[in-house]
């Protein structure tokens, strides 16, 4: 292990300051993890666990082969300092052959993009989801992204569609939804709308049943509120387009038979059985990294786990709670009730399409019926995991019409993504936090009174 000891030359340096040091050079030179873990014999596990500070008592060889990866040593380090800014310095820990921007995965030809690109941050605990994505676009023509608000479906989206993009000689077309009218508010005013923004960036050529050239990508984002004109649209102008393909975000899924559907899920919260740092914690150690890099949580990861799982590993409740910590210590953000106060006073504007948590959850919540929203109400009342069977509880056995209308309404509410499901044997439910506290706010939709409820008679 490498203790104080160890360090010889490095005199004040301590591990936490090589650690950022490393993952620091890494950003710098563009590898992943997976490309530091190839280019110095080091696993992927103890690289992670060191840039997270989960591992503070790292191997001294293992330090030894990281630095040799970015062409330095303790020693050199030593000499300059984790923190020199001087160009000599820079040249040093940069490796001499740097693979260039346009060479490595995930660039973006700018000519052959249109719409918003995804983020130039790490991706954080969605390798699975994205190899599953990038596999699935290659071989069907029309992905659904599915998963409650602020779970990550358009990051993912746009991860995908910019390692696709040398695959669609034609380009990649982002095209987002959210400020096309719903269709509760007029359906042909929202067919109108959505045919308009996604011909204007699909871009110029007539379509013809009879093409076969013009291969592209169409992400189309944000389509819960136009889920009906979306499947129509898709299923028409992939006839039109037959060497097109489409990706499509939404919290709601398509009618459409021949598409392929992903749940995004929440990232983990809890540590697997290898004793890797869970995905929501690292993504909290990141920002938290990148936004107050003097603050060390490495003596906290158990508070920093407690606050990830009551944001149900949200990817945009943790972000907020990551730039909260500003200003708060992570223990009082654990121990404030609501997550929604506690978070809202933050503009999500960088983060998402909406002004704060409450907004994204609003926009779910009002997207359902009068009925669904009172079901929604009742679940969140209730203990956070149940099953079908204790929602019907107290639901008389021979009241067919009422338990399938109950069960239908349970249907509809876990395909808008405002409640989760465990599926095995036994199917699970679980309202999410936020969900919850909304629904329970002075804020929250006034029709959901507790005299209305879906009680048994």
């Amino acid at each position: 292990m490498l203790h104080a000891d160890d360090l010889g030359t490095v005199g004040m340096m301590d591990v936490r300051q090589i650690c950022a040091f490393l993952f620091g050079r890494r950003r710098a030179v563009g590898w992943t993890q997976e490309e530091l873990a190839e280019r110095s014999g080091v696993s992927v596990r103890t690289i992670r666990n060191l840039e997270t500070g989960a591992n503070t008592n790292p191997r001294r060889t293992s330090i030894d082969l990281l630095l040799q990866a970015f062409g330095t040593s303790l020693s050199a380090l030593a000499e300059s300092g984790p923190n020199a800014g001087g160009a000599g310095a820079v040249r040093l820990w940069i490796p001499a052959q740097r693979d260039r921007p346009s060479e490595r995965t995930g660039s973006v030809d700018p000519a052959r993009w249109r719409g918003v690109r995804a983020p130039l941050d790490e991706f954080v605990g969605r390798g699975a989801d994205l190899r599953h994505v990038v596999d699935t676009v290659r071989r069907s023509r029309l992905l659904v992204l599915t998963g409650p608000g602020g779970v990550g479906k358009t990051r993912l989206a746009l991860a995908a569609a910019t390692a696709l993009q040398p695959l669609f000689a034609e380009g990649v077309a982002v095209v987002d939804l959210s400020h096309c009218p719903a269709e509760r508010h007029g359906t042909a005013q929202a067919v109108e709308a959505v045919r308009a923004a996604v011909l204007r960036a699909v871009g110029p050529g007539a379509p013809g049943a009879g093409e076969t050239e013009g291969r592209r990508l169409v992400v189309l984002d944000t389509a819960e509120h136009v889920v009906t004109t979306v499947s129509r649209l898709t299923h028409e102008l992939m006839g039109a387009f037959p060497a097109a393909h489409f990706v499509v975000t939404s919290r709601r899924p398509l009618t459409v038979p021949s598409a392929d559907t992903w749940e995004v899920e929440p990232l983990a919260v809890h540590a697997l059985d290898d004793g890797d740092v869970p995905a929501a914690v690292e993504l909290f150690l990141r920002r938290v990294g990148s936004g107050v890099p003097t603050l060390d949580l490495s003596g906290q990861l158990p508070l920093v786990a407690a606050l990830c799982e009551r944001l149900d590993g949200l990817p945009l409740s943790i972000e907020l709670a990551a730039r909260r910590v500003r200003s708060v210590p992570v223990e009082m953000l654990v121990s404030t009730e609501s997550s929604l106060e506690m978070l809202d006073g933050i503009d999500t504007s960088g983060l998402s399409r909406h002004r704060t948590l409450t907004d994204s959850v609003r926009w779910s919540v009002e997207l359902l019926s009068a009925e669904q929203q009172l079901l929604l109400r009742r679940l969140a009342l209730r203990q956070k995991v149940y099953t079908a069977e204790d929602v019907l509880l107290g639901h008389s056995a021979g009241d067919d019409t009422e338990r399938g209308r109950i069960v239908g309404l349970l249907g509809e509410l876990t395909d808008a993504s405002l409640v989760r499901i465990r599926r095995g044997i036994r199917y699970e439910y679980e309202s999410y936090s936020v969900v919850r506290e909304y629904l329970g706010a002075p804020e929250g939709p006034a029709c959901l009174r507790p005299d209305e409820l879906l009680s048994p008679a």
